[in-house]
């Protein structure tokens, strides 16, 4: 388990993590979300052991940094936003590399499977630099598990990796848990999060919320919508204009409509009919962790 307590990371007079609490069971997928400069990948360094907070603490299975460094790093692999691998070394150089920095006993049989596992034995000999995003990040992460860590740490490893590769990368991390491994993963996707155990709502440095993705859903307050019409353009742009309270975003072909527990849903949706598409679709649906982030922020801008 990672307990983390009162965590804290200052640079100059910017806060990046401010007083950050919370605790990660063991086998579990975890989430932390949140827009550019959150604080995401200051607090992943920090449990990583990458970088020292200047307040509180950081205990996986019971050990601290402070005293066990070493051992935990033993324990960790981590992949940080830019990836670590080098693009002068081909697949297995940069296999060999990790391997021998960690001391892996055995490890060309190990790589090997790795290898086989994420599909890149037919590209062991390729340089780095010249695979695709996709199997650049899936290299990343063979070589942050070569030493079979029992803590992955994942800072955004989909950023622009195209959709199929994406999803290859969610199987690895669902094999990994099968294994029980425990997973810390930052996404800027909140579809992708909604596969978490728990998620971490970071803004401005701090944790807004931290729970399961269910409970985060249940707390929500406001009346969530999808919409849609041939007139779609129109549909936004009176709801944009109509009140500043309801957040709308556009979803492909289609809205999503968010609406304060306080407004008479009712009035406004037939008001759009009259005013707007007479054929309009409307339909309830469950809160999104977009819908769910949103709702914060807002409450958060209110001081509530």
């Amino acid at each position: 388990m990672i307990v983390v307590s009162n965590l804290t990371k200052r640079f100059g007079q910017v806060v990046a993590v401010n007083n950050v609490s919370l605790e990660i069971n063991d086998g579990e997928l975890t989430g932390i979300i949140g827009p550019d400069g959150a604080g995401k990948t200051t607090f992943l360094k920090m449990i990583a052991g990458a970088l020292e907070p200047d307040i509180g603490s950081i205990e996986i299975d019971g050990r601290s940094f402070e005293d066990n460094r070493e051992e935990l790093k033993k324990r960790i692999g981590y992949l940080s936003q830019t990836n670590l691998v080098y693009g002068d070394l081909s697949v297995w150089e940069n296999i060999e590399f990790f391997a021998k920095i960690h001391k892996v006993p055995q490890w060309r049989k190990k790589g090997e499977e790795l290898l086989e596992f994420a599909q890149l034995t037919p590209f062991k000999d390729r340089l780095a630099d010249q695979l695709s995003g996709g199997m650049r990040q899936k290299l990343g992460i063979c070589c942050a598990i070569i030493h079979q860590p029992s803590l992955l740490i994942l800072d955004e490893p989909t950023t622009g990796v195209d959709p199929v590769s994406r999803r290859e990368l969610w199987i690895m991390m669902s094999s990994f848990l099968k294994s029980s491994m425990t997973i810390v993963i930052a996404t800027p996707y909140m579809l992708e999060a909604e596969h978490c155990s728990k998620v971490g709502l970071f803004s401005g440095g701090e944790l807004l919320k931290y729970d399961s993705v269910e409970n985060l859903r249940r707390e929500t307050k406001d009346q969530t919508f999808e919409v849609r019409s041939q007139r779609l353009k129109s549909v936004y742009e009176y709801f944009r204009s109509s009140n500043s309270d309801i957040e709308v975003m556009v979803m492909g072909d289609r809205i999503s409509l968010s609406l304060p527990s306080d407004q008479n849903a009712e009035d406004i949706l037939r008001k759009l009919r009259d005013e707007v598409d007479r054929d309009v679709i409307i339909e309830r649906v469950r809160p999104t962790l977009e819908n769910v982030f949103t709702e914060l922020i807002k409450n958060q801008s209110k001081g509530a």
